[in-house]
Formats: C-alpha cells, structure tokens, sequence
C-alpha cells in the first residue's frame, strides 16, 4: 500500500471491530452493552474517530472471539490474508475483507 493510500491504524482498527461485530450478528448498542460503553464511544471508535485503549482492545478482542493482533490487519496484507483463511475459511475472508474494504472508503470520503 503506498503512503498516499495508507490509513490511519484507528480507522483500520474500527473498520475490523464493525466488520466483526456484524458478522457476529450484534448491533452496536449490544456489543456496547458488552463492552461496557455507550454506544456513541462505540460508533467513534468504529470510525476510526477515535482509538480504543490496550485494555478496551483486549475486550474487544475477547467479545469478539479473535486475537487482538487480527484487529490491526487490513485485507492487502499477506499476513491477514493468511490468517483468515487458516482459522475462518474462504468464504470468511471475503467477508470480512469486503466489509473492511467498503468501510474504509467511506471512512476516506468523510475525511
């Protein structure tokens, strides 16, 4: 990715976190409730407004079922690819990188 295109970690990190919690079928006053914030702090960090704090991420991480590390990684990565398809399978990794990938952009039209 060039640095023209390089996106902030928090919108990545957001883009991740939504795409997970909606593939996990939660809105987000629910995941919110979990995580133990309003859903406003919820919906900063998910636009990438904001960064969520190593001990929110860790929660995250735990609501959502997955590694802290697979929240920073972002669909042109070799690593993320790999890792997708070894513990979630094709059809997952489309999934997601296709969510990330449409969050992303419109992350990059209201910036």
């Amino acid at each position: 990715m060039s640095n023209k295109n390089k996106q902030p970690l928090a919108v990545i990190v957001g883009a991740n976190i939504m795409a997970k919690r909606k593939r996990m079928g939660m809105n987000q006053a629910q995941f919110a409730e979990k995580l133990g914030i309003g859903p406003d702090s919820l919906s900063r960090i998910e636009r990438g407004l904001t960064a969520p704090r190593f001990q929110t991420l860790e929660k995250i991480a735990l609501i959502l079922e997955c590694p802290v590390a697979e929240l920073f990684l972002t669909g042109d990565d070799p690593a993320f690819r790999n890792f997708v398809e070894r513990h979630h399978g094709d059809d997952a990794m489309s999934e997601i990188i296709f969510m990330a990938e449409k969050i992303i952009q419109t992350a990059r039209k209201r910036s």
